[in-house]
């Protein structure tokens, strides 16, 4: 009875553990981080932008603020950013492909939804993210086309697929912003 329990333990302590194992296994192999992986994206590494876009059918201006910050010691980049004062906010974590075509990401919502994606480099200091919705129906696949300028201005166009057909949902125009910072919302107090 003892080894039965013994044993029952030993293997949901290994169950639980798979990735911290899988991190002791001299089998997994290296891979370059900071500048040597993320050299297509460092014009913005590191650094925060502020953004203004035009809402829907021309309405109100939006403003985002995304931060670009190294993470994991350079293995990944993460990418804070909110809408309006934290009326919107969301995460994307990137790191480089596995197949060595771009980096892939999840990005992460205050709005309920979560997309998963990859950016590919599209020339010297532009991108071209593609990336699947999840959690929003009718919604599928949206693209973004971001470009670092000569004239220092990052400029990001979107659109999304819809019948086969991508139309264009708008952008936005940002400049490098040090003392800029995303609003994110605080956690809610814990209910007694």
């Amino acid at each position: 009875m003892i080894r039965r329990v013994f044993l029952a333990a030993a293997a949901a302590l290994c169950l639980a553990q798979p990735v911290a194992a899988l991190a002791q296994t001299p089998d997994v192999p290296a891979k370059a981080t900071g500048r040597a992986a993320f050299a297509p994206l460092e014009a913005w590494a590191g650094k925060t932008w502020r953004g203004t876009g035009n809402g829907p059918a021309g309405g109100a201006k939006i403003q985002d603020v995304q931060q670009w910050q190294w993470d994991l010691g350079g293995h990944a980049i993460r990418i804070i950013h909110s809408v309006n004062d934290g009326a919107y906010a969301g995460e994307s974590v990137l790191f480089p492909a596995p197949d060595g075509d771009g980096f892939v990401y999840t990005y992460v919502t205050t709005g309920g939804f979560y997309t998963t994606g990859v950016i590919r480099p599209a020339g010297q200091n532009a991108y071209v993210a593609e990336e699947t919705v999840h959690g929003v129906p009718g919604l599928g696949k949206l693209r973004s086309e971001g470009e670092l300028g000569a004239d220092g201005v990052y400029r990001v166009r979107s659109s999304m697929e819809k019948d086969g057909q991508w139309i264009e949902t708008g952008g936005f125009d940002y400049v490098e912003d040090a003392a800029a910072k995303p609003v994110l919302p605080d956690l809610p107090a814990k209910e007694q």
